[in-house]
C-alpha cells in the first residue's frame, strides 16, 4: 500500500513538472519569436544572417479602442512605437516575409529626404545610429504624410534598403515587435 502511495505522489509531481514546463514553453512562444536578419539593409546595427529575439509584446494593441480616428491610442502605454525604434514587421507586399527596419515617421508626421538627410515635420533629424555618412543614400524623397495607424520605416543602410521609400507605409497591424537581443553570432 505504501508503495502505491509513493508511486502516485511521484506521478503527480512529474505531471506537475511537465505541466509547468508546457505552460512556460507556451508563454515564451506567445511573448518571444526568433528572427533571422536577411540582407544588408540594417548595417551597421544588424548584419545579414544575424539572429535576434523579438519581443512580441513590445506593442500591445488597445482592443478597447473602436474609434481610431477620434481616439488615436492604438497601442497601450508604455508600448507605443517611437521614432528611432527598430521593429520587425510583416512585409506589406507579402505578409509571409518579415522585415526589420527603423521607425522614422509616426502617424501625422511629414517625411521628406533631401540629399540623403531625413526631415520629419521639416526638421532635420539626428541619426547617431548611422555611425557615418557611408550608409546614407544621397537621394531625395517626399514629402509624404504618414497615415493614421501607420509608420514610415527606413533601413539604416539607405543605399541598399528596400523600405517605405519603395513600397509605402507599414500598418500597425503588420508590426510584430521589437528585437531586443542579438543572440547569434556571438559578438563583442
Amino acid at each position: 500500500m505504501n508503495y502505491l502511495l509513493t508511486t502516485w505522489k511521484t506521478l503527480i509531481e512529474i505531471s506537475e513538472s511537465v505541466l509547468i514546463g508546457l505552460l512556460f514553453f507556451f508563454a515564451l512562444n506567445l511573448m518571444l519569436q526568433n528572427y533571422v536578419v536577411r540582407g544588408d539593409s540594417m548595417i551597421p546595427n544588424y548584419e545579414s544572417d544575424q539572429r535576434v529575439l523579438v519581443l512580441k509584446f513590445s506593442y500591445i494593441k488597445n482592443i478597447l479602442t473602436k474609434d481610431i480616428v477620434n481616439n488615436p491610442s492604438y497601442f497601450l502605454e508604455p508600448f507605443d512605437p517611437h521614432r528611432g525604434d527598430i521593429v520587425v514587421f510583416k512585409y506589406p507586399s507579402n505578409v509571409k516575409r518579415k522585415f526589420v527596419k527603423r521607425i522614422i515617421g509616426l502617424p501625422g508626421d511629414n517625411i521628406s529626404i533631401r540629399n540623403g538627410f531625413v526631415f520629419v515635420n521639416n526638421i532635420k533629424i539626428k541619426e547617431p545610429y548611422l555611425e557615418s555618412d557611408k550608409y546614407r543614400s544621397y537621394d531625395n524623397f517626399g514629402p509624404v504624410t504618414v497615415e493614421p495607424n501607420h509608420i514610415f520605416v527606413l533601413g539604416d543602410n539607405r543605399r541598399v534598403s528596400n523600405d517605405s521609400r519603395n513600397w509605402g507605409q507599414v500598418s500597425y497591424d503588420f508590426v510584430i515587435g521589437k528585437p531586443f537581443i542579438k543572440y547569434w553570432p556571438l559578438v563583442d
